[in-house]
């Protein structure tokens, strides 16, 4: 039979959904997921349909007798790799340790409280990934078994899937080197509220963020190496060398984010006359961040047809000329999150034009007073969702007087709001000062205001900053209360951040008779490496082409994030 051709293939995470629900019913087949194929129990560098099986048959009548069938040897023009599933029991049981280390990566079976547990769908607890296993309780009404935690671990929406056991840190990490090679084994982890093709490059993203970070600014471990370690002897020929690296994993370690994280080199030099070492711990912060973009279109609203232009602003440090980016827009309707249009977004001063015309026209979106979450009770349990600003706290709940959010005594409330330049907020209190911090995407602090002493009357805190998307409200001796929100993207002068930025513009043409919907916008920058050839190496290692330094992940609750989107418009 001849096969056609690839690009009419479906994708393979894809081909994995369909297949994982053709075989629902199988008593055999425990799941079905994507992967490496293994050949004699190493792994090739081939994707395949990963079938993970209870037991594992070599013959088509012991396959049958368990009720399966056999696995075709390719699924749609892709190989498949049969994996038989071992349950593994650890002698002590899960609760009677504490819960860290080794003891959450074995499938427990049975299945008691104390193990680690994960959810999939819009809420996950990464980068820690997991959380405890409170136990098993039973539906009264349909006697379904059903699994207790934390709204920490599993979130607030109702219809997910949670399994055990959790991924490992290990894996988050090794994910993202993976998905250069196989299509992102793990790509549901960024599968929130964002299109696959996306994550699939915010993986690939977050990798090379990394390695450049931990390996490759400034001077890279082998130079650094050869520089520093002793000179072999006169005569001595090298055999080879060997870098190893160690690092400390930073809080929330996604592209785009200013972080720092803990490395430690080991060089050594191998030669005929022996071995030459050198070893440094330092901290190396990762070099490529943003201050912040801000993305919008020449209109709010368009028709079937229209042709929308693409606005981007980036602000990158003051000092030098902004140095020109790679910028694509990644454009999607939202109801079908799979078909992105993809633009690549030019320099140049058309934009500029147009964010001048519409600043005058563009209105905050704002929240007034807040709802009781059930009628008659003043509890208020967090995470709160007051569209579009999501409210969490570490203190688990607050009450609402009237229609103002009490601020707890010993915690913050945290705001996620749409990427904002203004945000105000109404608070007042009865006892001390209330204070207020704007963070930008790339997790640093850009703006902070308190309240003055009066007690009992309305204030209005306002902050201001390059790309806002938290918001920290605390203070007011458990007396302070937030009544009010209010945010959007107007033009700022980036002086007082000492930012200098630039316009990038591209155009989409939507189809004649494009459905009626709302469309959402992720804008991704990468550097591009413009040192000349002869240049200081130094100065070139910290202009690695092709590593994204765009904030596309915001924090959007305690050990929550999402995708960020950029901007939205409407297609009536």
């Amino acid at each position: 039979m001849k096969h056609g051709p690839k690009s009419s293939r479906r994708p393979l995470v894809e081909v994995a959904a369909s297949e994982a629900q053709r075989l629902a019913g199988d008593p055999n087949v425990a799941c079905v997921g994507i992967g490496l194929k293994f050949v004699q129990g190493k792994p090739t560098l081939e994707a395949a349909l990963q079938y993970h099986v209870r037991a594992k048959r070599a013959s088509e009548a012991d396959i049958r007798q368990l009720g399966s069938a056999p696995v075709p040897h390719a699924v749609e023009h892709y190989r498949t790799d049969v994996i038989e599933w071992t349950i593994e029991r650890a002698v002590a049981c899960p609760g009677s340790k504490r819960p860290t280390g080794d003891r959450g990566g074995d499938k427990e079976d049975p299945l008691v409280g104390g193990t680690s547990t994960t959810v999939l769908g819009d809420f996950h607890s990464f980068p820690t990934g997991y959380g405890t296993l409170g136990g098993l309780c039973f539906d009264t009404a349909s006697s379904e078994a059903m699994a207790l935690s934390n709204a920490h671990v599993y979130g607030d929406d109702l219809g997910n899937d949670v399994i055990q056991p959790w991924l490992p840190t290990s894996e988050y990490l090794e994910a993202s080197v993976k998905y250069l090679f196989c299509g992102g084994p793990l790509a549901h982890l960024f599968f929130w509220t964002a299109p696959s093709p996306l994550t699939s490059i915010l993986t690939t993203a977050a990798a090379a963020a990394w390695v450049a970070a931990v390996a490759s600014d400034a001077e890279d471990p082998s130079r650094w190496g050869q520089r520093t370690s002793p000179v072999p002897p006169a005569g001595a020929l090298t055999e080879r060398e060997r870098v190893h690296l160690a690092t400390e994993v930073p809080h929330l370690p996604f592209p785009g984010r200013v972080w720092r994280a803990k490395t430690q080199w080991d060089y050594a030099r191998h030669t005929s006359a022996g071995t030459t070492p050198a070893s440094i711990t330092a901290e190396r912060p990762n070099e490529h961040a943003l201050l912040g973009k801000r993305v919008f279109t020449d209109r709010d609203s368009y028709q079937g047809g229209d042709h929308v232009t693409l606005c981007a602003q980036l602000w990158s440090p003051a000092g030098i000329e902004p140095v020109e980016q790679f910028v694509v827009a990644h454009c999607f309707p939202m109801a079908e999150p799979g078909r992105v249009a993809r633009r690549v977004l030019v320099p140049g001063s058309a934009c500029a034009r147009y964010d001048r015309v519409l600043d005058d026209k563009r209105e905050p979106i704002c929240v007034h007073g807040f709802l009781p979450q059930v009628d008659g009770l003043a509890q208020m349990n967090f995470p709160i969702v007051a569209a579009p600003f999501r409210l969490w706290s570490e203190a688990g709940s607050t009450i609402v007087q009237g229609s103002a959010l009490r601020i707890p005594l010993q915690a913050a409330i945290n705001i996620a709001c749409p990427p904002s330049t203004h945000v105000e907020l109404e608070v007042f209190h009865t006892n001390t000062r209330i204070r207020a911090s704007a963070y930008s995407a790339n997790g640093t602090r850009i703006d902070h205001r308190e309240s003055t002493d009066d007690q009992g009357v309305p204030q209005q805190l306002a902050l201001t900053g390059p790309e806002i998307v938290r918001i920290a409200v605390e203070g007011g001796g458990g007396e302070g209360y937030l009544s009010g929100i209010c945010a959007d993207k107007r033009m700022i002068d980036g002086e007082r951040w000492k930012a200098v930025s630039r316009y990038y513009r591209g155009t989409l043409d939507l189809a004649l008779h494009e459905p009626a919907g709302t469309w959402g916008i992720v804008v991704m920058a990468q550097t591009l490496d413009d040192t000349p050839t002869g240049g200081d190496p130094v100065t070139a290692a910290r202009r690695l082409s092709g590593i994204v330094d765009s904030a596309n992940v915001a924090e959007t609750g305690e050990c929550a994030c999402s995708i960020l989107f950029d901007h939205t418009f409407d297609v009536a």
